[in-house]
Formats: C-alpha cells, sequence, structure tokens
C-alpha cells in the first residue's frame, strides 16, 4: 500500500482497484513534496519578508503575496471546471470498418444509434454500466482518461496544500494583524458614539439634576384652540375687577397684567376655567413675574409658571384655610376680610400663599406693589436680590405681614414701615438707608428680631427702640447710630443677641444689662467712647457664649466672675486698657476654644490654671506686659493626643517660652 510520506521513485508506477486506476508517475510531483512546498510557502507567508524593514512594510508585501496568491487559485479553479465538463462529454473520431469517417459519442447517457444498429460498444455499455469502454475501440483514450484522472488528483491535493497553508497563516497573528487598522478605527469611533448619546440624555433626564427654568413665555398663537378662546373672556372679566386700573391696564398689551392674563388663557397647563377658586391668586403671582423676572432658577425645583398648582412652585409656601384659621386662634376673619385700601380684595381660595421665600433670586427694579393684592400674606423675604428705590404705598398695607426680609439690595427709603403693626422679624441690613430713623418704628412694638447693620442710620436709636421689650434679637451694627447705651436695654428680658459695635456710642455698659438672662452673645466692640470697667454682672448670665469687648475704651482688671460661664466659648477683650492680672478662674470656663487678651496692661505671671481649658484652640496674650515662664500645663496643650489642639499662642517676647515646641510668636 503506497505511503503519502514515501513517495515511490520517478517512474514507478502503482495501481488502484476499480475505476480508480492512476499513474503515480508526475514528473518530480508525488503528493508529500507538493505538501512540502506548500508547508515551506506557509511559514514564509507567517514569517517577516524582509525582518529589516518596518511591520507596515511586512504587511504591505504579505498584503500583495496574498492577492497574488489568490488570483492564481482562481485561474486553477476555472481550469478545473474546464476540465470536469471535459470529461463528462468526451466525442472522439475513428474510421468504420468500412473505411469511412464516424463520430464515435462517448458522453455519459448517449443513447443507441436510431433503427436499433446492432452496435457492440453500445451493447457493452448497458452490459457494463455507463461509460465502460475496451481499449481495443480506441486505444489512446485509456491514456488521456490515465491523465485526466492525474490532473484532478492534483488538484484535489492543491485544495488541501492551500486549506493548509491558510490555516498556518492565522496561527500565532492576532486581531490586530487580520484587520485593517482603518476599519478598527472607524469601529471604535462608532462605539464612542453610540455611548455618548445614551450616557448624555440619560444624565440630563436625572431626577438629581437641576429643573431647567423653561424660556420665558411667548404671546398666544394667531390661532388658539376654541375653548380657551372662550374662555378668554369670562377670565377677563374675573380677574379685571382686581387688577388695579380695571379693564383698561388688562387690555394694555405693555403691562404684565395683560401678558398675565394671556398666560392664564393661553400658555397656562393647567388651563384653569373662570370658576376656579384660586385663579386670582395665581394670576397676581405671574403678574408679580413678569414685573420683576426672570429669576435665577433653583436647582431641582418647579420655577413658576410650571403646569402644577401654584404652591408647589419654588419659594411658595401655602396653608389650607382651616389650618390657618387654627393658627391665629380666632384671627382668621381679620387676616381675611380686610383687603386692601383701596378696596381691591381677591377671592379667598382654599390653599393660601401665605409665606413668599424668593431670596438670591435677582429680583430687580423697584419692589412690585402687586404684592399687596396678596393680602392674606404673612412672611416675604426678597433678601440679596437687586431691588432699588423706595418700598412702593401700597406695600404697607399687608397688615397682616409678619415677617419682611429686605437684607442686601439697594433699597432707600421705609419711612412708612410702621403700618406693619403685626411685624416680628424685620431685616433691612445692608442697603442704602441713611439719616435717623424712621419715627414710624415706634409702632413696631412686637418687633422680635431687627437687623439693621451696614447702612447710614444716625441719631438717636434708643430713644425709638427703648420700649421693645419683646426683642430677642438686635443688630443695628455698621451704623452712625449716636447716644449712650440706655439702662432700658435690662427691660429687654428676652434678647438673645446684642450685636452694635461700629457706631458712636458712648458711656458703659449699663449693669442692667445683667437681667438679660437668655443673653447668648454679646458685641459691643470698636467703640472708642465706650469704656468704664467690664461690668461682673456679665459673670452672672451663664447662658453667655460668646463675648467681643475689643478695640474700646474698657480699662481696670478683667472680672474674674468670667470663669462662672460653662458655656463660654468665645471671650475676646483685646485692644483696650485693662490692667492687673489675668484672673485664675478664667481655667473654669472650660469650653473655651478661643481667649484674646492682647494689646493691654495686663502684667505678672501667666496662670497655669488656664492649662484646664482644654478644648482651646487659639489664645493670644502678645503685646502686654506678662513675664516669666510659660507654664508647662499649657505647653501640655500644644502636643496632647485628643482631638482639639492649642493651634495659636502668641505671647510677650519678656516671656520665657520655647517657640519650637510650645508658644507660635512673641511680640
Amino acid at each position: 500500500m503506497p505511503r503519502y510520506d514515501d513517495p515511490p521513485p520517478r517512474g514507478s508506477s502503482s495501481s488502484r482497484g476499480g475505476n480508480g486506476a492512476r499513474s503515480s508517475s508526475r514528473g518530480d510531483r508525488s503528493v508529500n513534496s507538493s505538501r512540502g512546498g506548500d508547508r515551506s510557502i506557509s511559514s514564509q507567508s507567517s514569517a517577516p519578508i524582509d525582518p529589516s524593514k518596518p511591520q507596515w512594510w511586512n504587511d504591505q508585501k504579505k498584503d500583495e503575496r496574498r492577492r497574488t496568491d489568490e488570483s492564481r487559485r482562481n485561474a486553477i479553479r476555472s481550469e478545473n471546471e474546464r476540465k470536469k465538463m471535459a470529461a463528462g462529454n468526451v466525442v472522439s473520431y475513428g474510421r468504420s470498418s468500412r473505411g469511412v469517417s464516424e463520430i464515435r459519442d462517448g458522453r455519459v447517457g448517449a443513447s443507441a444509434m436510431e433503427g436499433g444498429r446492432g452496435d457492440d460498444r453500445y451493447a457493452r455499455k448497458s452490459r457494463e454500466g455507463a461509460g465502460a469502454f475496451d481499449e481495443k475501440d480506441d486505444p489512446g483514450k485509456s491514456d488521456k482518461l490515465e491523465k485526466m484522472n492525474n490532473d484532478m488528483m492534483d488538484m484535489h491535493d492543491d485544495r488541501i496544500a492551500r486549506k493548509t497553508t491558510a490555516d498556518e497563516e492565522l496561527q500565532g497573528r492576532s486581531i490586530w494583524d487580520l484587520v485593517d487598522r482603518g476599519t478598527l478605527m472607524v469601529g471604535f469611533c462608532l462605539i464612542l458614539v453610540v455611548i455618548l448619546a445614551i450616557t448624555i440624555p440619560v444624565a440630563l433626564i436625572s431626577e438629581d439634576e437641576p429643573y431647567i427654568q423653561p424660556p420665558d413665555p411667548l404671546q398666544p398663537t394667531g390661532s388658539p384652540t376654541r375653548h380657551r378662546d372662550l374662555d378668554k373672556e369670562a377670565i377677563g372679566e374675573r380677574i379685571a375687577r382686581i387688577t388695579p386700573g380695571g379693564l383698561n391696564t388688562l387690555l394694555d398689551e405693555s403691562t404684565a397684567h395683560h401678558r398675565a392674563w394671556m398666560w392664564l388663557v393661553y400658555e397656562d397647563g393647567m388651563e384653569l376655567g373662570a370658576s376656579k377658586d384660586h385663579l386670582h391668586q395665581r394670576f397676581v403671582l405671574m403678574v408679580i413675574y413678569f414685573i420683576s423676572g426672570p429669576w435665577t432658577p433653583v436647582e431641582g425645583r418647579l420655577e413658576w409658571g410650571s403646569p402644577v398648582h401654584e404652591c408647589e412652585w419654588e419659594g411658595i409656601f401655602c396653608k389650607d384655610v382651616e389650618e390657618l384659621e387654627a393658627q391665629l386662634e380666632g384671627r382668621i376673619d381679620e387676616l381675611l376680610e380686610v383687603g386692601r385700601e383701596d378696596g381691591i380684595k381677591i377671592d379667598v381660595p382654599q390653599r393660601i400663599a401665605n409665606k413668599l421665600h424668593l431670596r438670591q433670586r435677582l429680583v430687580s427694579g423697584e419692589v412690585p406693589a402687586e404684592f399687596s393684592l396678596l393680602y392674606y400674606l404673612q412672611h416675604l423675604d426678597l433678601e440679596n436680590n437687586q431691588l432699588v428705590g423706595a418700598l412702593p404705598t401700597p406695600l404697607y398695607k399687608l397688615f397682616n405681614l409678619q415677617t419682611l426680609f429686605l437684607e442686601a439690595n439697594f433699597l432707600t427709603n421705609v419711612d412708612a414701615i410702621g403700618e406693619y403693626r403685626h411685624l416680628e422679624h424685620l431685616a433691612l441690613s445692608a442697603n442704602n438707608f441713611d439719616g435717623p430713623l424712621p419715627e414710624s418704628f415706634k409702632n413696631l412694638k412686637k418687633l422680635k428680631t431687627l437687623y439693621l447693620h451696614t447702612n447710614d442710620f444716625k441719631g438717636e436709636v434708643f430713644d425709638i427702640l427703648k420700649d421693645f421689650t419683646s426683642m430677642e434679637l438686635l443688630d443695628i451694627a455698621g451704623n452712625e447710630f449716636e447716644g449712650t447705651l440706655p439702662t432700658e436695654l435690662g427691660n429687654m428680658k428676652n434678647l438673645t443677641s446684642i450685636f452694635i459695635g461700629q457706631n458712636k456710642f458712648r458711656g458703659e455698659i449699663p449693669v442692667e444689662i445683667g437681667n438679660c438672662k437668655n443673653l447668648k452673645e454679646l458685641e459691643i466692640n470698636n467703640l472708642f467712647d465706650v469704656g468704664g470697667t467690664i461690668p461682673s454682672v456679665l459673670g452672672q448670665l451663664t447662658n453667655l457664649e460668646h463675648i467681643k469687648l475689643d478695640t474700646s475704651a474698657f480699662l481696670g482688671p478683667l472680672p474674674p466672675s468670667l470663669g462662672n460661664l460653662n458655656k463660654l466659648r468665645f471671650l475676646d477683650v483685646s485692644s483696650n486698657e485693662l490692667s492687673g492680672q489675668i484672673p485664675s478662674q478664667l481655667g473654669q470656663a472650660v469650653s473655651l476654644k478661643t481667649l484674646g487678651l492682647a494689646n493691654n496692661n495686663f502684667r505678672g505671671d501667666i496662670p497655669s490654671q488656664l492649662g484646664k481649658l482644654m478644648q482651646l484652640e487659639t489664645m493670644k496674650l502678645q503685646n502686654t506686659d506678662l513675664e516669666g515662664i510659660m507654664p508647662e500645663e499649657i505647653c501640655a496643650l500644644r502636643t496632647r493626643g485628643n482631638a482639639t489642639v492649642l493651634e495659636e499662642l502668641e505671647v510677650p517676647c519678656d516671656v520665657e517660652c520655647d517657640l519650637e515646641t510650645c508658644c507660635t510668636l512673641c511680640s
């Protein structure tokens, strides 16, 4: 049995039985040599053509060789098809026994001659099967068939070799070698585009992302829907009676009232009818918006004009009528029946907008007088905006107003502020007010908190405020108020915070301040004409947490009673004329975090009891007459292992202290 790996010597022959007999004599080409030659081609295809050349050059040459091989294979395939057709359709030419040339049809399925001619060849075909023949019929035909059979076997071997070569070429090669670089780049770009197209919209609609305010409402289209066109007249008639100037103002296209009317009819997503109980309230709020807007949107909030109930809009707080009635304890009739002084009264809705919080929304221009249409409003916060000028007169008719915050604007006049007879919280700080405090302030006897700091108010302020016994927080710092600190301060027994520094007051701190048992914060600083001794009664105000008496004219000793203040966290009496020794009792104020005694005339040693202030973070003793050695107990506060560490320890240079391990500065 012949083996593929042991080819017979050139010229030898081997036979296969049956119809598959063939000669193995094919010149120098044997099965093994043919496959060996293909394997050499495969190894050449996978190895670099020229190692000295760059990779891209070798890749280009390999592509050229692959294209050449493909052309060669296509040519062989075409030749094989041609030979297959020839093998099944053989027509031979010979001579008959009579010497006449005739055509012998050897094609498969050739029929017998017409008329049942007795030809032996056709008889043999019928006996031995289709295509059977005898060499005696055509001596040269056997050689032709054998040659054709050998060619078919060669083509079969070539196909096997080519498949082996392709498999070997793929071995050891990565996707980067098999795929074109440009195709890969295009693929990556498409993937990136798909990812961005998915992630960006998802991020924009995330519920944690800010609500984006829609653009300003547009004017109604020229072709309104029929049912809203019918509502236009009915809505107009109802809101005209609460519009200053009536129907004439409503029809004037230049007014905010006209814009609000058109918005209600054509643009409001709720599409309110004329009979809705909160139509008036919604209309007034949009008039205010069109006058002073658009405003800065607030992240994650529903802006004014959103298609929901107005009580859900940002900065609007509502209460049900029943809830408000219980809160006012019988004053509900007074609240809801007053209306405006000019007789305008909007219908009371079931959900009343009793608080407007428009802080830091960049509301600009003059304060809209239309706020007064919401006559039941109790809280109005317009702090930190761009409002200018004076408060409009109708606004003073908000008789039920309890909170008015106008801080950090550019307002100049609040002369009629006393009209707010129920006002409890007033903030006018950081505006452009000047001159004496309006006399109408005397009517604000219910005030609990008053912020007037950072203006240019002048004159005698306590002549007006001394009878405000409900006061809890008084901040009038940073003005030019004059006069003495009155003994009536002691009558403000509810005071928790006093800030009166940076003015032109004179005199001393009245001892009556000891009556303010709830006092937590006291700032009487930067008052060059306020002096005398610091009253020891401050040590009786056990709720004190913050005392700032710096940069004034206080003299004498520091009261030892201050050590009784267990809640005291901040004490600054620097830059005065205080003298004597630092009281050791200060070590009992165990909550102290900041202790400022600098720029005074203190003398003697630094008491070691200050080392008990375990929460101390800053202690400034510089520019004094202190001397001696810094106590080890205080230095230990700089290196202790607890969370709170004394970070700043400044002393006079006459005190012996290691600047590397204990003190941070000497002067």
